[in-house]
């Protein structure tokens, strides 16, 4: 029995050391794991970005910030900062996004734009401060920040314009500039004065010239228009020319700068036709389309006129044929020229059917001998005129059935009397 405790009491005390390491070890676990650090801030980033995405910006500013509070050195970090900027230059809060600005010169990332971050910077001054907005531009002299300087509302003094020939101002810079100052004539001139030639931009150059004719200044609006035309300052030309109510000058100059692909005012063509008209000249008639448009009520009397102008009996018939019947009554005091002048095309005649006014029309057919226009141009007879004409045209064709079967629809003595007067003169 002693031996037995005394077996018993040993395993307990070899036991003993055992217990006790693989506690030490479960505790040594413990404490390792309690030390490693929290990394769920990574969580925000995450969330940051995607709420910047969908355009939530108070999320994304929340979870920006959030996630800098932990970690503001990594590429990540750099990237947030970025983001945070540009999320509050779009809520206008100015004063944070220079701050966050200024911490992006501690990365680089090929991300950023920095390009537009020196417009924003500038852009921020502006609204900050227009001295530090100066300070800036004067001792930076970079074209971005004038550019940004000279649409903002901040003084454009002599300090500034003269940054014009100290540093490689960009178009849109100038431009920028040319439209704060533009009170200063000697001043704009001198710009264009002094402007490179590889700096002489459609753009300029249509500023330049539209701000000499608005300032008379014709000498120096002729010398640029010798070297750079538009429509905008050919309009200009044209409109010079116009006041002195020179129209000879008027047309040659239109023909000769105005270009098919310029897209120019409606009183230019109508100065054209009108100055045409003045001059007995025989203009193009596309010009109606360009003068009145289309849709314009006067639009289809005005350019039949002009192809009856010129006795284009090709594209009076095209035109007759692109008009319904009801569009073609209201030409019906042209119908009686055209007819007159054999200016038609048979297949379009029935299209004046609707005219109440057709003897005259009638009266050109037969001394044509188009009987089968007459024919025609009465339709279905619905006068006793159109019936009357309608009769002379079937008894010169021959047709003796026809000729009793309208003669017969014919009420009025007197259209009677001039059917048998008519065909008196010829045989059945």
């Amino acid at each position: 029995m002693y031996r037995l405790t005394a077996f018993i009491f040993c395993i307990i005390l070899s036991a003993l050391p055992l217990f006790a390491a693989d506690n030490s070890s479960k505790n040594e676990t413990k404490q390792v794991v309690q030390k490693k650090p929290d990394a769920s801030f990574n969580d925000d980033y995450v969330v940051g970005l995607k709420a910047f995405d969908d355009g939530l910006n108070d999320v994304a500013i929340a979870s920006f910030n959030s996630y800098l509070a932990h970690e503001k050195k990594s590429k990540k970090a750099g990237f947030a900062i970025y983001l945070l900027y540009q999320l509050y230059m779009s809520e206008g809060d100015f004063k944070s996004a220079q701050y966050n600005l200024t911490q992006l010169a501690n990365f680089n990332d090929s991300r950023f734009n920095k390009q537009q971050m020196l417009k924003d910077q500038m852009f921020i001054e502006t609204k900050l401060d227009c001295s530090g907005a100066k300070n800036l531009l004067m001792s930076a002299r970079r074209n971005e920040y004038l550019e940004v300087y000279a649409k903002s509302s901040c003084p454009m003094d002599k300090d500034v314009v003269s940054l014009i020939n100290k540093i490689d101002v960009s178009t849109n810079a100038l431009y920028a500039v040319l439209e704060r100052v533009q009170d200063n004539k000697e001043l704009v001139f001198s710009t264009y004065d002094n402007l490179k030639p590889e700096k002489r931009t459609p753009k300029l150059m249509n500023f330049y010239g539209k701000y000499f004719y608005a300032n008379n200044m014709k000498t120096e609006f002729m010398d640029l228009y010798r070297v750079y035309k538009d429509s905008d300052l050919t309009s200009l030309l044209l409109d010079d020319i116009w006041k002195q109510k020179d129209y000879k000058n008027y047309i040659n100059t239109f023909n000769k700068e105005v270009k098919e692909e310029y897209n120019l005012q409606k009183t230019v063509y109508c100065r054209m036709i009108e100055a045409s008209n003045k001059e007995a000249f025989n203009f193009d008639c596309n010009l109606v389309d360009k003068c009145l448009g289309t849709d314009s009520p006067d639009y289809n009397k005005t350019k039949l006129a002009c192809y009856m102008k010129k006795e284009d009996k090709e594209k009076i018939s095209w035109f007759i044929g692109t008009l319904t019947n009801q569009e073609t009554t209201k030409l019906c005091e042209y119908g009686k020229y055209i007819m007159g002048k054999r200016l038609y095309d048979t297949k379009f005649i029935h299209k004046f059917e609707g005219c109440k006014d057709k003897a005259s029309m009638y009266e050109s057919l037969l001394k044509f001998k188009d009987y089968n226009s007459m024919i025609k141009l009465g339709g279905s007879a619905s006068t006793d005129l159109d019936a009357a004409y309608m009769a002379i045209a079937y008894y010169y064709l021959g047709n003796t059935n026809q000729y009793n079967n309208y003669l017969s629809k014919v009420n009025d003595i007197d259209l009677s009397g001039m059917v048998k007067r008519t065909i008196s003169r010829g045989s059945l």
